[in-house]
């Protein structure tokens, strides 16, 4: 979500031949010990040991979208050593809550005591915001598969901060693009006031005004509140033609509040924050018509039909929302083919290959199929679940796919389109 000044590069590493696939190794944490080589990475004398921790909401305000992105990073650890291709990784889930608590930094606090040299999460941007210079002074990268705040494109981070989920720059002018698409030209927009809101309401507003449309109403909310009369009230005195409404799980009070006023949900439209929030177990308003874009493709498939199973075998109560799943799954794929290429699983060496493992050289679309070419020498651009990624110098993905969903009877939500959006452009 927002930004605020980065000045370090993530220059491109010049690949060295990986020898041979060693042998699973122990699972705690060493660093192993390796042979320099003339292009500055090295080859692993034995397997790797990569140790990853998360910080994805259990609880808070966007619990709801925890559960997807556990049980998708997960799934690709499990996957990576079962393809035994010379890196061993060991995951540590842990809860970021949301900005009302500090439970972010106590994990953090927790998992950078643990050793780990990776960080999946948080899903919030504005949690992240709380603990990104804890995680980039210790020298261990973070990466999220879920933060959408422009703030992080130009963070001081020193190249430790990175994402598979792109800028709002993108999903603020789908979104927009969409209303006005839709015969809207008259939009009032409710946002809750942080950075993932202030940032996603500025190119939303932006993509509607360069469209010939106008906002009617700008209207912020405390993310702590609980009632949104008065912001309802002030939005929808402006007679809107549509109501753009960002924020997390208050779009349960806020949907409730709108269906008294006896609102046309058809005219709703929400952002990635709160799409999934409602489902068919929430009866106090029925939502048909609403429509939601969800940066990412739209699980379904094999990779849903894999998940659901995975999820199922471990116990673990079935996924009703997927948002950030293949994103997830994607950033811990990049974290072990990093590695694999850097020969070690420290912070700096991870951080060093990310870019270079997601563009040019020989596509891949699987860890197994990218390790065995960084195994035989060959360059690897890794194609993901949730698309090309190919990052920036910023940790950025700059191709992505916004997905837009659309409400029916009962709170079922269904796939409408996904429009491709490339910011290197």
């Amino acid at each position: 979500m927002q930004s605020v000044k980065a000045t370090a590069s993530r220059s491109k590493t010049i690949r060295a031949a990986v020898s041979g696939v060693a042998v699973l190794g122990a699972a705690a944490l060493v660093l192993s010990g390796c042979a320099g080589t003339s292009g500055g990475t090295s080859t692993p004398s034995k397997t790797l040991t990569l140790n990853i921790g998360t910080i994805l909401p259990q609880t808070g305000s966007l619990a709801t979208l925890g559960p997807a992105a556990i049980e998708a990073s997960n799934l690709a650890v499990s996957d990576i050593n079962a393809a035994k291709q010379g890196i061993k990784l060991n995951i540590t889930q842990k809860d970021s809550g949301d900005t009302s608590t500090n439970i972010a930094t106590q994990s953090v606090t927790s998992l950078l005591a643990s050793g780990v040299t990776a960080i999946l999460g948080a899903e919030s941007s504005s949690v992240s915001l709380t603990v990104i210079d804890q995680i980039s002074k210790a020298g261990v990268v973070q990466i999220s598969p879920a933060n959408t705040s422009p703030t992080f494109s130009t963070y001081a981070d020193n190249g430790y901060y990175w994402r598979t989920a792109p800028s709002d720059v993108l999903q603020g002018k789908v979104l927009g693009q969409k209303v006005l698409k839709d015969g809207a030209t008259k939009v009032a927009v409710i946002y809750q006031n942080d950075s993932y809101g202030t940032g996603l309401d500025t190119n939303v507003t932006k993509a509607i005004t360069a469209g010939g449309g106008t906002v009617s109403a700008n209207v912020a909310f405390d993310t702590a509140a609980t009632d949104f009369t008065s912001e309802i009230n002030q939005a929808l005195s402006t007679n809107p033609d549509a109501l753009v409404v960002i924020s997390f799980d208050q779009i349960k009070t806020i949907a409730q509040e709108l269906a008294t006023d006896k609102f046309d949900f058809k005219k709703f439209y929400g952002s990635d924050g709160n799409f999934g929030v409602i489902d068919p177990s929430y009866t106090n308003a029925d939502i048909a018509g609403a429509q939601f874009t969800n940066p990412g493709v739209n699980v379904s498939g094999d990779f849903k039909s894999k998940l659901d199973k995975f999820t199922a075998a471990a116990g673990d109560k079935a996924l009703t929302a997927y948002s950030y799943a293949p994103e997830s799954y994607d950033a811990i794929v990049l974290l072990a083919l990093a590695a694999l290429q850097g020969g070690k699983t420290d912070g700096a060496t991870l951080k060093a290959n990310l870019q270079s493992v997601s563009e040019g050289g020989t596509k891949c679309t699987s860890f197994t199929d990218c390790a065995k070419l960084i195994a035989s020498g060959k360059d690897v651009n890794y194609d993901g679940l949730s698309g090309p990624i190919t990052f920036d110098k910023n940790g950025d993905p700059q191709q992505a796919y916004i997905s837009i969903y659309k409400y029916t009877a009962g709170n079922k939500n269904e796939f409408e389109s996904a429009e491709f959006g490339d910011l290197s452009k």
